[in-house]
């Protein structure tokens, strides 16, 4: 089936110019362009069609039947590139999308702006209802401002669901959001899991009504697990002063936990309808003085800075919140990699002074299993800062358990354990927790481990639109963040990740692989589940991971004796190792021995037999090689 048979517009890509890049979709790349024949600016959003590609134009066909009401994305058609790759094109919005639009306006607006805002969104939810799509990915991030005017947009591709249209992205277990703003019902583990409804939109709507009322992130001073946990157990924003409480009741009934206790879209348009804002001195204290004070703190600090000209060449290595590129740096004449620091506004400034601690120790250190650090630098275009790191290619340790764990003995095993154990002991010492140790963040290079990552960007980012951090890291985490989001993570923390890591070693997979929702992951560890031993681990290696990763910080082992346990395993293994050697050893040269009795010792024929015929033995040490093995075995 063809595009052109499902009456989607095909366009072709000579009609578009100026192309610019502006972000970074689920799918792909996403430019403002011109398009010369409309006269219009328009998104050109990359996507990659691969095996779903019929379920896909069947989705973008109904898409297009329903994208031009004026609350909804424009969906004018498809494009094919000059690489062969299609692109969807897309009204333009030229005002950004509704957070980052908070972000700049909220001190100006009313209530009544803020109403306005809310029934435009409620319009657009309601049009889709009406034609059975359930947008699942609902988030201020995905509402854009078009001349002042809210449009909902990235509905319909992966997110689809219709009574007439089945696809193999329906599946809940393919769900993947912001975690505030996701149906609490896809965090409990369920089976058959949980399938998105239209109720499932009307409890994002509702944390979306509770942004518009703060000019703020949801739970903005917690990790993305930590907000997964705390609507698991029923946990929502506080209202903030000053907001109309029928404005309030409305959003509380639209995050109910039971979404049959949910209004319909329609009766939320009607409630916002009915609402009469009366004045307030309410006013939100949206000042942001942490970027100030991070930029304050980098200058003052002994902390080296790089020019950002100085580094060229730049090559994307690993794309999310925090991308990181491969650079050539003139003044440090190396080869570096570039990570991003973005900057949760809201974080506290205790983490600030920590996170600049933790920087200057890295850059005073010199130690073989701690990937260096060399400063930062300041991309001029974005103003981020970025972290300067040695760049170590080979991969990290769970691309490297993946591909050669068939060929891994236990003693190359217990290595690696030995060397990560070995870099904790050094941080340890210093009093550094790394905070965010996972095989990702375990670099192999040489057939040797280096640790990178220290959790930086788990100690200052939120969270990120990407989901590269996130999916596959939440087994990693410690437990009691999950119960308390407060809970401050300590070298006990870093003892809990190591003992997942030993898992993953054991087993050469990701912890709860069968597991695609890292938020599934979370609330698994939560009720204290762990993964399952490997049968062939040795049993002190297995007891030794339990410890590890016990429930209690306090009955956790410290990382001396942790590497204690590891070199007495490494030690008992090479002498078994040694052991099994020696004894195939022998058994080759019984081999021999007795090939040696039956071909040499033993003669038949003329001088071989007496004269009664009779077989006539020859001492064996009258041969060189039966003088060695009587050596041998005699000592």
């Amino acid at each position: 089936m063809e595009l052109t048979e499902l009456n989607i517009n095909v366009y072709d890509y000579k009609e578009f110019s100026s192309h610019k890049k502006i972000g970074d979709g689920g799918f792909g790349s996403v430019f403002k362009s011109e398009w010369t024949n409309a006269g219009l600016t328009v998104a050109l959003k990359s996507l990659e069609i691969g095996t779903e590609k019929r379920a896909l134009m069947r989705e973008l066909q109904f898409l297009q039947r329903v994208a031009f009401h004026p609350k909804i994305n424009h969906f004018y058609g498809i494009t094919e590139d000059t690489s062969g790759s299609y692109n969807i094109v897309l009204q333009f919005a030229n005002d950004g999308n509704l957070r980052d639009y908070l972000d700049r306006n909220h001190l100006k607006l009313q209530w009544d702006d803020r109403f306005r805002i809310a029934k435009e969104i409620a319009q657009g939810l309601v049009f889709l209802h009406d034609n059975n799509i359930v947008h699942r990915d609902l988030h201020p991030r995905n509402i854009l401002v078009h001349e002042n005017k809210m449009i909902i947009a990235d509905f319909g591709l992966s997110k689809l669901m219709t009574s007439n249209i089945s696809s193999p992205s329906n599946s809940s277990s393919k769900q993947d959001g912001i975690p505030a703003f996701m149906d609490p019902q896809v965090f409990k583990i369920v089976d058959p899991p949980y399938r998105c409804t239209t109720k499932s939109d009307v409890y994002s709507y509702g944390v979306i009504l509770w942004e518009i009322s703060s000019g703020r992130k949801p739970f903005s001073l917690l990790k993305r697990v930590q907000i997964a946990i705390q609507i698991y157990n029923g946990e929502r924003e506080k209202p903030i002063e000053g907001t109309p409480p029928e404005y309030v009741n409305l959003y509380v009934q639209c995050w109910d936990d039971d979404p049959s206790k949910r209004p319909d879209m329609k009766d939320v348009y009607d409630s916002l309808n009915q609402l009469i804002y009366k004045p307030t001195d309410y006013q939100v204290d949206m000042k942001k003085p942490l970027s100030r004070l991070l930029e304050r703190a980098f200058l003052e600090q002994s902390l080296n800075y790089y020019e950002y000209n100085t580094f060229s060449d730049h090559i994307k290595i690993e794309s999310g919140f925090s991308s990181v590129y491969k650079a050539k740096c003139k003044s440090l004449e190396a080869t570096v990699c570039l990570k991003c620091i973005r900057v949760d506004e809201y974080s506290d400034e205790l983490i600030v002074e920590e996170f600049i601690e933790k920087l200057l120790f890295l850059q005073n250190t010199d130690f073989h299993s701690i990937i260096k650090f060399y400063g930062l630098t300041k991309d001029p275009s974005s103003q981020y800062y970025s972290m300067v790191f040695q760049c170590v290619d080979g991969g990290n340790l769970r691309d490297y358990l993946m591909e050669n764990f068939s060929k891994l003995q236990w003693s190359e095993k217990l290595k690696f354990a030995i060397e990560i154990a070995e870099g904790l002991k050094y941080l340890h010492k210093n009093k550094i927790a790394h905070c965010g140790l996972h095989s990702k963040n375990i670099l192999v290079y040489n057939g040797k481990t280096v640790i990178a990552g220290f959790g930086i960007s788990e100690q200052m980012n939120e969270s990120s639109l990407s989901t590269s951090i996130t999916r596959g890291m939440s087994a990693y985490i410690e437990p009691q963040c999950l119960k308390n989001p407060k809970y401050k993570r300590d070298v006990r923390s870093d003892i809990y990740s190591f003992g997942v890591i030993l898992w993953e070693i054991s087993s050469g997979q990701p912890p709860f692989k069968s597991f695609e929702i890292g938020y599934t992951v979370s609330i698994r560890v939560f009720n204290g589940d762990r993964e399952i031993p490997v049968e062939g681990t040795p049993s002190q290696y297995e007891q030794l991971y339990k410890v590890c990763w016990d429930e209690n910080p306090g009955k956790r082992p410290d990382i001396v004796s942790v590497i204690k346990t590891l070199n007495q395993l490494s030690n008992s293994v090479n002498c078994n190792s040694h052991a099994r050697i020696r004894h195939k050893f022998s058994m080759v040269i019984l081999i021999i021995f007795c090939l040696v009795i039956i071909c040499t010792i033993f003669r038949v024929g003329n001088g071989a037999t007496g004269a009664s015929g009779e077989f006539q033995w020859i001492p064996m040490d009258t041969y060189p090689l039966g003088s060695i093995l009587t050596f041998f075995f005699n000592g």
